[in-house]
């Protein structure tokens, strides 16, 4: 696929630009690439969501400018004529995107078809846990379960499950126990194609995490969602860095800016110190998605443990590390905004 000039703008950003606004571009474009150009409009590099995440892991914030970022060391060519020419197909198709440059100017980009679905292309097991009663979504869930709740007439399950079909994973258990039998039976209708999926079947509700002592036989390491949190996160990149971490947890994490609308004051009994005028605050959220090693199964077993929290604790107390895994990508819990939802009617 070719995008010309003018569609690039849409995803350039001048080097002075800061992570934070790299990481709404790409949300928005969707195209996993920037450009970056200097105050003469110069191509200096280019900015991929890969770097961004390197970049925070290493210790950056989305207050870092993405001169301090930028690959400047990336592959292009200076035309697509050039590129078909002097280049073998394998060459190619060893690239996601090729920018299109000639004397600092960009002219385009050429894409790989990298946002077909993949599938069948990873055995790892996605876990969606979707047994819960739903209960701080009130009405909305007395007669359905929070997992076939719609938001733009389709479940937030199969939002899920389409995604993680996209991303090539192919294993999925969900878990359930609140009116399992109609979550069963819009599996069983909708017929996901090349899609494996069974059920963890709970007998008492068991928590956030409860329902993985169920688990019989599963993959090494292996991934769990909550059924209410939508996002497009690479499921494929968080596993691969639980991995290279050789972790027994890793979970995923959303960094959220809140702008505090009045000015702070400190004071120590009574007498004033100093002042800051709305103050800008940066903190990580759990964001629902964890990554394990099949090894803490026994942990969870053998401590009867329920809920992320208690196992969390455990860990900590074990001094085993546990790492965070920055979620940049678009993410929304719609469990905090029932207003957007609405009951599923089969």
């Amino acid at each position: 696929m070719y995008l010309n000039k003018n569609y690039v703008k849409k995803i350039t950003l001048n080097e002075n630009s800061t992570v934070l606004e790299a990481i709404s571009n790409l949300n928005i474009s969707g195209k996993r690439v920037i450009f970056v150009t200097n105050s003469k409009g110069n191509f200096v590099g280019i900015v991929n969501d890969g770097d961004i995440r390197r970049a925070i892991l290493r210790g950056k914030n989305t207050k870092t400018l993405i001169k301090d970022i930028v690959n400047k060391k990336s592959f292009y060519v200076k035309s697509i004529l050039d590129l078909n020419k002097n280049y073998s197909e394998k060459l190619i198709k060893s690239f996601d995107y090729i920018p299109i440059i000639n004397n600092k100017k960009i002219l385009g980009l050429y894409l790989n078809d990298i946002e077909k679905v993949n599938i069948s292309k990873y055995h790892e097991t996605i876990i969606i846990i979707a047994g819960g009663f739903g209960k701080r979504l009130g009405k909305l869930t007395k007669n359905c379960p929070k997992a076939l709740l719609t938001y733009k007439n389709k479940p937030l399950l199969e939002y899920l499950i389409e995604h993680i079909k996209k991303s090539g994973f192919y294993n999925v258990l969900i878990s359930v126990f609140f009116l399992k039998k109609k979550i069963k039976s819009f599996i069983k209708k909708k017929n996901f194609f090349l899609i494996n999926i069974n059920f963890l079947e709970e007998k008492k509700p068991l928590g956030t995490i409860g329902s993985l002592k169920l688990i019989k036989k599963i993959s090494n390491n292996f991934i769990v969602i909550n059924c209410d949190a939508i996002s497009d996160i690479n499921y494929f990149e968080i596993l691969k860095f639980h991995k290279k971490s050789k972790a027994l947890l890793t979970i995923g994490v959303k960094n959220f800016q809140y702008k505090n609308p009045y000015g702070i004051i400190k004071t120590k009994n009574n007498i004033f110190i100093s002042f800051s005028e709305k103050p800008e605050i940066d903190f990580n959220i759990n964001a629902g998605i964890y990554v394990f090693n099949k090894k803490i199964i026994p942990l969870i077993k053998n401590s009867n443990l329920k809920n992320i929290e208690e196992l969390i604790e455990i860990l900590k107390k074990k001094k085993i590390k546990i790492h965070t895994y920055p979620v940049f990508e678009n993410w929304f819990d719609y469990g905090q905004d029932p207003s957007s939802l609405r009951v599923y009617k089969s």
